[in-house]
């Protein structure tokens, strides 16, 4: 069997088709996986290194295009359309799943062009204008939130959640040495670290009282490493500090509370691993799709959600404090963030897809 993944330009986007990709190959190690994606996307770093062939083709976004700009990428995307047809007709695949963005569009619409069986996945409570297109033509449409529901076909649309790597989940569960002092794990994700950075440093001059307690894991992203270094030696302050964590489910095994953007993958995982968290969704997405992520899992008890127009040293330092002091509130995130969480959702789209292509 032969499977096309077509998507990036995020980690978003990118994580989850990767987690599904492992998934289909430990179902069956003989499948074979290609990806597709943008040029100059994320993917183009990646993939690679996950062992995978990559396509890639020169597309472009379109919604925030304006005037000749706007022109020069529908003329693109047409361009995209027909290399991804001849691309497709060379793989020869048994079907073909997106997984956002717009380097998606041109391979699922050519698959769906030449019959080939197709799906997507929308990661988000609100789905991205690419998937809401290609949600009206596609076998499938996996979702991560009951919100997005509305958006797609009744009769094909599936709630599974969003995938999760298993390196993420199996090192996250096989850790059994926890620190006596309450973790916690701080880190901004691919987008908008610099807010919660400051955010937190300043939050550190309202927690002086229960310091000696934290254990601090904090990921700064490459270009705040230094200067968050400094700032935490300045103030005389002990904190484990990296710009990059590689080794995710690892960190999340030692977390007793999760402080981070509402990105689909950062909530995906800290749900299926019954994580409590702070969510601070970045303004600046798409759609302001993280602030609906984030209400989700706020509404359900899963999470302390802090807007950042709200966001001080002192509200963040409030939140903090009161689950660190608060065991039973503490208890009950967990309990409602285990509830939200869908550690099987890789398991559960390959094995309908794998229904969908065998129905062929």
């Amino acid at each position: 069997m032969k499977l096309i993944f077509a998507g990036g330009g995020t980690g978003g986007h990118l994580f989850p088709a990767l987690a599904l990709a492992e998934e289909f190959k430990r179902l069956d190690p003989s499948t074979e996986v290609v990806f597709a994606g943008a040029m100059g996307g994320l993917e183009e770093k990646v993939v690679p290194g996950y062992g995978y062939r990559l396509k890639l083709l020169s597309v472009e976004g379109i919604k925030r295009r304006k005037g000749i700009k706007r022109i020069k990428a529908v003329l693109k995307a047409a361009g995209a359309v027909i290399d991804a047809i001849r691309f497709i007709r060379g793989e020869r695949p048994d079907g073909v799943i997106g997984s956002g963005s717009y380097s998606s569009a041109p391979v699922v619409f050519a698959a769906r062009l030449l019959g080939i069986k197709t799906a997507i996945i929308e990661q988000n409570a609100l789905p991205g204008l690419t998937n809401r297109l290609l949600g009206k033509m596609v076998g499938r449409v996996y979702i991560s939130f009951e919100e997005s529901r509305g958006f797609f076909p009744g009769g094909r649309t599936i709630l599974t959640g969003n995938p999760v790597r298993r390196k993420v989940l199996d090192s996250a569960r096989e850790r059994t040495d926890r620190s006596e002092r309450f973790t916690i794990l701080v880190f901004g994700g691919s987008q908008g670290a610099t807010a919660i950075n400051a955010a937190f440093l300043d939050a550190t001059e309202y927690l002086t009282g229960i310091w000696p307690g934290l254990r601090v894991v904090h990921q700064t992203g490459v270009d705040g490493y230094e200067q968050v270094v400094s700032a935490y030696k300045r103030k005389g302050l002990k904190a484990e500090v990296q710009a990059f964590i590689e080794d995710m489910g690892t960190a999340y095994a030692t977390a007793d509370l999760v402080i981070c953007r509402a990105g689909a993958t950062s909530i995906a995982e800290i749900t299926a691993l019954a994580l409590p968290s702070i969510l601070i969704p970045y303004p600046f997405a798409s759609d302001d799709h993280q602030t609906l992520n984030a209400r989700s899992l706020g509404q359900a008890g899963a999470a302390v959600v802090i807007r950042q127009d709200k966001l001080t040293g002192a509200t963040l330092a409030d939140a903090i404090r009161s689950l660190v002091q608060g065991p039973k509130e503490l208890a009950a995130m967990k309990e409602k963030a285990m509830c939200f969480g869908r550690p099987a959702a890789a398991g559960m789209i390959a094995e309908n897809f794998l229904k969908m292509i065998k129905k062929a």
